[in-house]
């Protein structure tokens, strides 16, 4: 009788050991918050929420949601930075950083403003680097980019916007169609299409509400080419 108890328990055991296991893979850490203002949670994905603050850990599959006036600043280990803007909410779907050819960074826009600044995996392996809003994928090419939704009734047209401050991105739509935009240009794809309107644009402009946010001169300042000592 101990004998099958034994068993049991150390059946028990094992289940524990790889749902534990499991945890954790999902649960691999991505970075942590540098910096931040104003009020803003983390929702891991075991769906637990936690207020925000500077020096926290963000994890695979971590949600980060900022409220009005609020900004989140946040570095990640391969040295790529992400600026949240107020009144946004960004998934961090998926991070793998080993330095091998499958290292990977897919993030999700589910509102609001992102600005992302590409690191090691972004020049190493850019082809593993996604950004996903509503029906579109940003795929990049060592960037600076600021991706933006606007929802139906703002002032501004809804649609997903996409600034390019410096390299290049490839905008793919769920139809199939592709288009490149170039350094100081928007993509820009409207929830509504206009008669005769295409479904991918690129506009000349930065679009007015993509205002620099607080933690814009730090980003500039972490990502400036240094100069080597003498």
């Amino acid at each position: 009788m101990s004998s099958i108890v034994s068993i049991k328990n150390s059946f028990r055991l094992v289940i524990l050991a790889g749902v534990l296991f499991a945890f954790n893979a999902v649960a691999q850490e991505a970075g942590r918050v540098t910096r931040s203002s104003g009020k803003a949670t983390i929702t891991s994905s075991a769906n637990q929420v936690k207020p925000l603050a500077n020096g926290d850990t963000i994890n695979s599959g971590d949600t980060i949601t900022t409220e009005e006036d609020s900004q989140v600043l946040i570095r990640l280990k391969d040295n790529s930075t992400m600026a949240i803007r107020p009144k946004s909410k960004i998934i961090i779907a998926e991070f793998k950083f080993d330095k091998q050819p499958t290292d990977t960074i897919k993030t999700n826009v589910v509102a609001g403003t992102l600005r992302a600044v590409s690191g090691q995996i972004g020049k190493g392996q850019p082809d593993n680097v996604k950004y996903e809003a509503n029906t579109a994928t940003i795929g990049i090419r060592g960037t600076d980019i600021e991706l933006a939704i606007i929802p139906e009734g703002a002032k501004d047209r809804a649609g997903v916007y996409n600034y390019v401050h410096a390299g290049e991105v490839q905008m793919a739509l769920n139809t199939g169609e592709k288009m490149i935009i170039t350094k100081e240009l928007t993509g820009f794809t409207p929830d509504k299409l206009l008669p005769g309107e295409s479904r991918l644009q690129v506009l000349k402009d930065r679009p007015a509400f993509l205002v620099s946010g607080g933690f814009d001169a730090l980003i500039n300042q972490l990502t400036a080419p240094r100069l080597p000592m003498r």
